[in-house]
């Protein structure tokens, strides 16, 4: 392969496109939340510089992955240039490394105490194990869910939290509530037939499809719209500031959610984007990004300027989602 195939095969890995357009949304609103319900005294362009780390991490994470999964792939039909088949072991590896130590020199340049970098380590830590033998959690049923659980909100999360010196019982609070309002488990349960094709017995897998798609249905879907809605009425509470529009937020939410249900239940709306997202979670994803998030940036503006940056990563990252969700619906359309 010539350096142009290759750079074009780097390019398209999934795991840059994952760091960016799954995990990391659900970072800006503990983050949004501290900045305007605080005075903060983090530096802004560290905390940005943070953001960034972070989402290198978790492509580091998918990269690693992708790399120890590479005969399972091979198995499922999954052995394409997203997961990296495209490029040499080597090259991986290459890439894998790279990720790591420049994620860790920002770290110890922006600062930060030993707290901080302990959580940032642990989180290292458990994506290590989840992927790589011997211990591969992965396959470990509930062990895996529980891992692959930690690592992509909680201890995130909580890397930002401890990083701004954040400790209160929010601190604890986000990064459950969090992760509750999009469960690893429904993106195992979406995943379960190309699981068992590959032999990869998750948790989701080793309790069957019937009962896993029960659990998202009836619990975690449910769930997911009481915890967002939650960690809007708290942010009403915090941040006197935005008390209107928050307020306003909380109706949108609310009520898109009733509507896409109601829709769904007699037959006007059919729209799935995974087997484990009804209408209904369509609509509470969406207003999350497009109202909540939009809000909470406004706040940031108005009352943190000097936080701008964290805006900024915002826009991308909400722009980066809008051209997705666009290629998904003209997919449908076909």
């Amino acid at each position: 392969m010539g350096a142009k195939g290759t750079l074009a095969s780097v390019v398209g890995l999934r795991a840059w496109k994952l760091a960016l357009a799954g995990p990391s949304v659900y970072w800006y609103l503990p983050i949004f939340y501290v900045l305007l319900s605080t005075q903060p005294h983090v530096d802004p362009v560290g905390l940005a510089a943070l953001f960034m780390v972070m989402m290198l991490s978790a492509s580091w994470g998918f990269l690693l992955n992708d790399l120890a999964d590479r005969e399972a792939d091979a198995k499922s039909g999954r052995a394409d240039l997203l997961h990296g088949h495209g490029l040499s072991r080597a090259a991986m590896w290459t890439l894998i490394i790279l990720c790591a130590a420049v994620s860790w020199l920002v770290v110890f340049l922006i600062g930060g105490g030993y707290v901080f970098k302990a959580v940032l380590a642990v989180d290292y830590l458990i994506a290590t194990l989840y992927s790589v033998r011997p211990a591969k959690l992965k396959v470990r049923k509930f062990w895996g869910f529980l891992a692959n659980s930690l690592m992509e909100r909680p201890l995130p999360i909580l890397v930002f939290l401890t990083y701004m010196d954040y400790y209160t019982p929010a601190t604890i609070l986000f990064p459950v509530l969090m992760e509750l309002s999009w469960s690893v488990f429904k993106h195992q349960a979406a995943d379960i037939k190309e699981d068992l094709a590959a032999h990869v017995m998750t948790f989701a897998a080793s309790l069957g499809e019937r009962l896993s798609y029960r659990i998202v249905k009836w619990f975690l879907n449910p769930l997911s719209v009481l915890s967002l809605l939650f960690l809007v009425g708290l942010s009403w509470l915090s941040i006197p500031g935005l008390r209107a529009p928050l307020a306003l937020t909380f109706v949108v939410m609310a009520g898109a959610v009733a509507l896409a249900f109601a829709g769904e239940a007699t037959g006007k709306v059919k729209v799935y984007i995974t087997p484990t997202d009804p209408p209904y979670i369509i609509a509470l994803n969406l207003t999350y990004r497009y109202v909540l998030l939009v809000v909470m940036a406004y706040g940031t503006i108005a009352m943190r300027p000097g936080y701008y940056l964290m805006d900024v990563l915002f826009a991308i990252t909400l722009c980066y989602q809008t051209v997705a969700y666009y290629g998904i619906l003209r997919k449908r359309k076909r």
